[in-house]
């Protein structure tokens, strides 16, 4: 299982700048890509899997009184260099030990509550720049939004002859996401694998999550996670 480690389509409402109340209700694992970094320039793409992490933010409100959202992406690792364990550990509040490294269920943090930091980026767009424990520490809570999981080794099912129940749920969840994240989806190694357009998954494919803790380029004992 690939997930053993912005806004959806629709009304959307930008994140002020600030620190903001939150509960994680979404992961996305989106697959291995050609990324180029930062998007637009003329650097040399290079292959990444990627993984979103969606919060709701249930202070602040949309004009139909739901729960504003917020998604962060991140290359699929959990090494030390990496954002996604930075910012793991500063949602915790305590860092990772070898025992969690080897095998470190990322579904673990749905509908755990964070504080995030947001700022607006050049472009003016709101970005989570950090990740916080909040005060009395990370809980389990209650979210609007269904919490969900897409992963795309069983998303794939339905493609290689292996669907069934799961691999629908995962159609499910695909056909909410933002259509950028779709796209990704679509033109990702594994799905394209899976389809016949490729006929092997490219080396950077996440197969367990033990090898979460390899280089990247680029709390309290009742913790949820």
């Amino acid at each position: 299982m690939s997930l053993t480690v912005s806004a959806t389509s629709g009304g959307f409402t930008q994140v002020p700048e600030g620190q903001h109340q939150a509960v994680c209700y979404r992961l996305v694992d989106s697959g291995t890509i050609d990324d180029v970094y930062p998007k637009g320039s003329d650097n040399p793409s290079k292959k990444r899997k990627l993984l979103h992490i969606f919060w709701e933010l249930p202070e602040q409100l949309t004009d139909s009184g739901k729960p504003m959202m917020i998604s962060k992406s991140y290359t699929h690792s959990l090494h030390e260099s990496s954002t996604l364990y930075r910012d793991l550990i500063g949602w915790r509040g305590k860092a990772f030990t070898e025992e969690d490294l080897a095998g470190f269920d990322l579904c673990k943090v749905l509908g755990v509550s964070a504080v995030l930091e947001v700022k607006l980026n050049m472009n003016g767009n709101a970005k989570v720049q950090g990740i916080f424990k909040p005060d009395g520490g990370a809980k389990k809570t209650e979210t609007v939004n269904e919490l969900e999981a897409f992963d795309i080794d069983v998303y794939c099912n339905e493609f290689n002859g292996n669907m069934g129940d799961e691999s629908k749920a995962m159609c499910d969840i695909y056909d909410s996401l933002p259509p950028w994240m779709q796209e990704d989806i679509t033109g990702s190694y594994e799905v394209r694998a899976a389809q016949g357009v490729e006929t092997t998954k490219p080396k950077t494919a996440v197969e367990s999550l033990a090898e979460l803790a390899k280089p990247v380029e680029d709390f309290d004992d009742d913790i949820p996670f």
